[in-house]
Order: C-alpha cells, then structure tokens, then sequence
C-alpha cells in the first residue's frame, strides 16, 4: 500500500474568515459609497440645472425690463418721446404723411419745456407741426386725427423762431414727427 500520511491540511482559521468578509464588505461598502455619491451628483444636478436656468432667465428678465429705450437712428429723445427733425421739405399733407410711414405724428406741443426744446433743435428752418399745437397750447389732445387733411386754400400751423405760426398747407417746409420710446 502506499505510504499515506496525513498531508497537511490548513483549516481556515476564524480570523481569516472574518477578514476575507471583512474585504468583501469594504468592497461592497466602497461600491455603494461610489453608487451614492453619483446618485447624489446626479440629484444635484436635476435640481441644480433648472434653477440655475430660471435664474439665468429671471435675470435677463428683468434686465430687458429696466433696459433703457431708445430712439431710432436719426430721432432724438426727450421726456420719454423720440423727435424727428425733417431734412427735407414737404406740404403739410405729405409732411404728416411721413410721420404716420414711421408710426408717429406731426409733433403736437404740450408743454412749455417741449416748445423750448423743438426751438433749440430746430434752429432757423420752420416746421410743420401739428394742428392742436395751435389751437390749445399746452394741452396734449388724448385723440389725434390721423384722416386729418387740409386743403389747398387752408392754412396750417408751423414753427417758425419764435413761436407758432400759420402758412398756407401746400407750402414747402420742414416738420417735426413726435412718438413715444420703445
């Protein structure tokens, strides 16, 4: 028969055991940390992302509110209002024709601050200017007329150096449109 002898046969010890389960639980532990810690980036960032674009849009929001307005290119602001001062000449007609083009009107004077102003922009050109500049100085109509036509014998109301004056409609002169900022 064979020689037999008892070989040498290493039990497991507890401790090693208990170390071998030891490593396999820090490895699942580090693991969970490692799915916790991204499941806790990818939360933060669900949450983070849209607040952040709400604020972005909260404040361009409000910037477009209180942005400034400004006149068109070649219009000039004043007192919350945008003037044109006509380079050209044209009857009254087709002086408040132009205006409308450009969404505005022959300029009506409500106050005496505006009169000084139209006076020191104007310099020595007259200018058409609208009819209730005439008839009610200082008092801006709520209602303008946009039909409003005058014929050939009818005299309209222009601004000359000193103060409003008429002339007859289908003279040439200058004008003056007026509408609010944008």
């Amino acid at each position: 028969m064979l020689d037999q002898r008892p070989q040498d046969i290493q039990l497991p010890t507890m401790g090693d055991g208990v170390q071998q389960t030891s490593e396999r639980n820090q490895e699942t532990t580090e693991n969970e940390r490692g799915i916790t810690f991204r499941c806790k980036v990818y939360l933060a960032c669900i949450f983070a992302i849209p607040l952040v674009v709400i604020a972005l849009l909260s404040y361009y929001l409000v910037k477009a509110q209180n942005a400034p307005y400004f006149c068109p290119d070649n219009w000039i602001g004043f007192q919350d209002k945008c003037y044109y001062f006509s380079k050209e000449e044209k009857n009254w007609n087709s002086s408040r024709d132009s205006c409308l083009s450009e969404n505005a009107n022959l300029v009506l004077i409500s106050t005496p601050e505006e009169m000084q102003f139209l006076k020191r922009y104007k310099c020595t050109s007259d200018h058409w200017i609208h009819p209730g500049s005439q008839t009610k100085p200082w008092t801006e109509r709520s209602t303008l007329n946009h039909w409003l036509t005058t014929k050939e014998n009818e005299v309209c109301p222009y601004l000359n150096e000193d103060s409003i004056a008429t002339a007859r409609c289908y003279t040439e002169r200058k004008w003056i449109c007026k509408k609010k900022i944008r």
